[in-house]
């Protein structure tokens, strides 16, 4: 009986320390190769949904996953590329832009991988022009379907419960106008940040918040409060994790540096699940914020600017969610 019930403890435990293990592999390889573009921060809100949590959270087929989030990089990609010879000032009009071909792939994927926001205005964000970060992006998404088979096999999580959208010409014209709509709550984001000359303050983990709190099925939304004071500590605990590895490595040889930043980083993800049961629920976006600081480096105002942006989304989401043309209505396809 004892016996039974230690092994029922490790399987419960198994799909975070899974997780954790897999953003040290990420970021070690990331260090050791110089190549931080195969960073995806949106990694840490994936494999929370996709190992941690045990309910279909966007609603998504596995196939979801290896289709979806490598498509979105790939046209972030092209979209960095198209602007690479313009002003910095372009980047905002893209990020616009990438947000709305992002909520098209959703659409005619019928899913809801909100994590595809991330993967899209990551590499417009970083004016990234290499194209190991789509390859990365794949590498990752099949990393994702394999590990959470294997965790489904061990009995680690329960089997995923397949999510499906309805084809219907009218969902997809619905859902088309619903994103049109709920990408108007992202423009004064945009000129803030346009003002304030400072991109940090619109991070691809916000964008991956920001379409959560719009879904009113989301289980987030009862916790609007909570989720903001979780992804403010999870900011700020990634740029403290990145801070002490930077520290570290001045009494090191150089070729541990990578060891010591990757452990960091998982030490960072290993707390923030950890926090997530003081918080009602481990909310995906937050173990991204922590993994952040390891790809745009440390930055001491970080946690500062979460909290304005993310105040200013939640915010919009309830009054886009709330809006008299949505109120009553059935948005589980939206």
């Amino acid at each position: 009986m004892v016996t039974v019930m230690n092994r029922l403890r490790v399987l419960k435990k198994l799909p975070g320390m899974v997780s954790v293990l897999a953003t040290m592999m990420l970021i070690y390889v990331a260090y050791v190769s110089e190549r931080n573009e195969i960073i995806l921060p949106t990694f840490g809100a994936l494999c929370t949904g996709a190992w941690i949590v045990p309910e279909n959270l966007w609603h998504y087929h596995k196939i979801n996953l290896i289709v979806s989030l490598p498509l979105a990089a790939t046209v972030g990609l092209l979209i960095s590329l198209l602007i690479g010879n313009m002003e910095y000032i372009a980047v905002y009009p893209s990020l616009y832009v990438g947000f709305l071909a992002a909520a098209c792939i959703l659409i005619f994927g019928r899913t809801q991988i909100y994590p595809c926001f991330g993967a899209m205005t990551l590499p417009i964000l970083l004016r990234t022009t290499s194209w190991l970060y789509p390859l990365s992006v794949f590498l990752i998404a099949v990393t994702l379907v394999i590990v959470q088979r294997l965790l489904e096999m061990a009995g680690a999580r329960a089997p995923l419960t397949q999510g499906e959208f309805p084809e219907h010409r009218q969902h997809r014209r619905e859902r088309f106008i619903y994103y049109i709509q709920t990408s108007l709550g992202l423009i004064p984001a945009l000129v803030l940040v346009a003002w304030s000359e400072n991109h940090w303050f619109l991070l691809p983990p916000l964008f991956v918040t920001y379409a959560t709190f719009c879904n009113a099925k989301s289980a987030f939304v009862r916790y609007p409060v909570q989720t903001w004071g979780q992804l403010i500590l999870a900011a700020g605990l990634g740029n403290f994790a990145f801070w002490l590895a930077l520290l570290a490595n001045q009494y090191v040889a150089s070729y541990f540096a990578p060891v010591i930043v990757a452990a960091m980083a998982g030490g960072a993800v290993f707390i923030t699940i950890g926090l997530g049961r003081v918080f009602h629920r481990l909310f995906p976006p937050a173990v991204s914020l922590v993994i952040t600081p390891f790809l745009i480096q440390f930055h001491p105002l970080l946690p500062l600017y979460v909290a304005v942006t993310s105040a200013y989304l939640i915010l919009a989401a309830w009054a886009m969610r709330t809006h008299p043309a949505y109120r009553g209505k059935d948005l589980r396809y939206l």
